[in-house]
């Protein structure tokens, strides 16, 4: 939005902006300073009749305890309290009483006896005898203390204003003395009058909320979450509007007798006052800032008009600079921003104008440059071109010896392929012969082991041969002894035939095992027949075994050196294919390079082309040039206010012109 108006219009809406945040800022801080202080005083007002709210209700307690100590001070009172004449304290002490509640607000006048019952009611003359000590603790404390006691609580009649006093008769106590003073609606409304406030009680329970006397209705003004946070002990102050009425209510505790809260008194003000100073603040604060606004944009508007009229003399020589016109200053007058910008304007000027009487004299030179390189650049043309078709021919020929070498590289990769196979199949076959040796090799051994054990097994049968003959010996004495043993039992007669049997029972035995032992001879005949036959044929085959092992190992050796042949030739086809693989590379590297010399030799064919149509361009250019730096007007050389910087341009221009002449020369 800025940048779209004049600078004069951006410097009033700036300043105006400025200023009327400024005024803006400064009347709301007094504003709310005003408000601060005008809540300070409320609460200071609202906290003093608060104060004298309270101070109202310990007046009047002091007045009861007053009323209470004259009362028991009285000698008369003292002896016919102590002697129960209940008679004689009525007939005297009602006229005074009746007085005091008709003039000076007195409503109780009664007797109590220990701990709290009620002797005499001068308020209630018919109704005594009755224990007060369940709801008057004030009673109860004053008898057991012996002390005065005043302040507010909580009686058969309602809250009152209480003072006490003990009686005592020839240092005996007797009991208390009480006064009640008025303590209702009537007390709020004179203190309303007198104060010009209103005033409010509220009995606050954990539950409930009770309104004892107000003067302005019969609920309270503030919310019962703020009554109760007064009743903590923290005051509260609090804006509210009741019909159309701005009020400040101030809220605080009220404690009973002992000390203890009790209810929450309200104090509440009218606010118009304050309001009235807070609406004329703000009018006369608006009518300040309005003033100050237009006085800020009036003088606002002066400088910008001032301002905007040296910018535009300004402005006007920058464009004649701008359009070529170099012969005269920019205006410039003065030591601030816009004197320093015309100033650095007439130095772009002082520049520009060496500047373009510099061009003026290269440009003529620049032309004259850009023919002679034209010619030699047509020379490296041709030449180039010549160069181009010799290497395209040297190019043809590497191409077709690098396709001679990929196919002699491919062969040599077939060859060692072959080789490969081969000297795998030979390793293979090695391998198989050895493992087939090392067969031959256990074959060998378990042959031997079962040649041993059969061996062993023909030892092993003649022993039982041994042990057979031994059992046939003992078998032929068995039958001797049965023989023998047979005779006795014949020569012993009848006592011997038990004998006989059991001798016939053991040679029949001993036949049954000499039969026995001859079928087991035969039996180890036979097995020791083919043991010999098992022997001779393991000899047999533990020689046919050593025999194909010693061939195994003959052919492991052909197998070992067939492979040890084939390494060497798949070596030697490896260094073949290696070599020729490197002759390919070398030859396409050789082609590459080639290409690369044709490309370049393109290139610079090419190059030499574009450098030629450059130069013709910069021909043209330099005329174009000389053209356009014509157009500038320069001041003439005896121009009174540029002859210092034309004689500064051409002693640069000279010095330029030497620079450029010396490499040239050494070229």
């Amino acid at each position: 939005m800025f940048k779209n108006l004049h600078l004069w219009a951006n410097i009033m809406l700036g300043m105006g902006l400025a200023i009327l945040l400024a005024v803006s800022a400064q009347g709301y801080g007094n504003l709310l300073s005003l408000r601060e202080v005008i809540l300070t005083a409320e609460r200071a007002e609202l906290r003093q009749s608060m104060q004298s709210l309270i101070a109202g209700v310990a007046a009047e307690t002091r007045l009861a305890q007053a009323l209470s100590a004259l009362v028991a001070n009285l000698p008369e009172v003292q002896s016919h309290f102590a002697a129960g004449d209940r008679a004689w304290l009525q007939a005297t002490l009602l006229p005074p009483y009746q007085v005091l509640a008709k003039d000076y607000g007195a409503v109780q006048f009664q007797f109590h006896t220990p701990p709290a019952t009620s002797f005499l009611r001068l308020h209630l003359l018919d109704k005594f005898g009755d224990d007060l000590s369940a709801i008057r603790k004030s009673v109860v404390e004053a008898n057991n203390t012996r002390a005065p006691q005043r302040g507010l609580e909580v009686g058969v009649a309602g809250l009152g204003a209480r003072g006490m006093v003990p009686v005592f008769d020839g240092g005996q106590h007797l009991g208390v003395v009480e006064f009640g003073m008025s303590f209702g609606q009537p007390f709020f409304d004179a203190f309303k009058v007198n104060f010009g406030v209103d005033a409010g009680l509220h009995l606050v329970s954990d539950d409930t909320i009770e309104t004892f006397a107000t003067t302005y209705g019969k609920r309270a003004l503030l919310a019962p979450a703020v009554l109760r946070a007064a009743l903590a002990g923290e005051p509260q102050l609090v804006e509210i509007t009741v019909d159309g009425r701005q009020l400040a209510v101030y809220a605080a505790v009220v404690r009973d007798y002992s000390g203890t809260p009790l209810g929450v008194a309200e104090v509440a003000r009218d606010r118009s006052l304050y309001q009235t100073a807070m609406s004329d603040a703000t009018t006369q604060a608006r009518l300040s800032g309005g003033l100050a606004l237009l006085v800020g944009v009036g003088i606002a508007l002066l400088t910008a008009r001032a301002l905007s009229r040296r910018i535009r003399l300004l402005t006007q020589g920058v464009q004649r600079v701008a359009a070529g016109d170099l012969s005269h200053d920019v205006p410039a007058g003065g030591k601030d921003e816009l004197a320093e910008l015309a100033r650095a304007a007439n130095a772009m000027r002082g520049h520009l104008h060496s500047l373009v009487a510099e061009v003026d004299t290269n440009a003529a030179a620049v032309h004259r440059a850009a023919q002679e390189i034209a010619q030699a650049v047509d020379g490296q043309a041709a030449n180039s071109t010549e160069m181009s078709a010799s290497v395209a021919e040297i190019t043809s020929t590497m191409e077709e010896l690098s396709a001679s070498s990929t196919q002699i590289a491919e062969y040599s990769e077939s060859v060692v392929e072959v080789a490969r196979r081969t000297f795998d199949q030979s390793r293979a076959g090695a391998q198989a012969m050895q493992r087939l040796a090392d067969r031959m090799g256990a074959i060998r051994g378990d042959s031997q082991s079962a040649l041993a054990d059969i061996v062993d097994l023909g030892h092993k049968s003649k022993e039982i041969s041994r042990v057979m003959e031994i059992i046939d010996t003992v078998a032929d004495q068995t039958k001797l002894i049965a023989f023998n043993a047979a005779l006795e039992a014949a020569s012993a007669g009848e006592s011997g035939k038990r004998f006989s049997v059991v001798a016939a029972e053991i040679r029949r035995l001993a036949d049954s095992v000499t039969e026995s032992t001859s079928e087991i001879e035969t039996k180890v005949g036979e097995i020791q027949e083919s043991i010999s036959r098992l022997v001779v044929t393991s000899e047999k085959g533990n020689t046919g075994i050593a025999q194909g092992m010693a061939e195994s190992a003959q052919a492991a050796e052909f197998l070992n050196a067939l492979v040890a042949d084939a390494g060497q030739t798949t070596s030697a086809a490896q260094q073949i294919s290696l070599s020729s693989q490197q002759q390919r590379t070398a030859s396409t590297q050789v082609v590459v390079a080639l290409r690369e010399i044709v490309t370049a030799s393109a290139d610079t064919a090419g190059s030499v082309r574009r450098i030629a149509a450059i130069a013709q361009a910069m021909t043209r250019l330099s005329a174009g040039l000389k053209g356009q730096v014509e157009g500038f007007k320069l001041n003439t050389p005896g121009h009174p206010d540029d002859a210092a910087a034309t004689d500064a341009s051409a002693a640069r221009a000279a010095a330029d012109r030497q620079a450029a002449a010396g490499p040239a020369s050494v070229g």
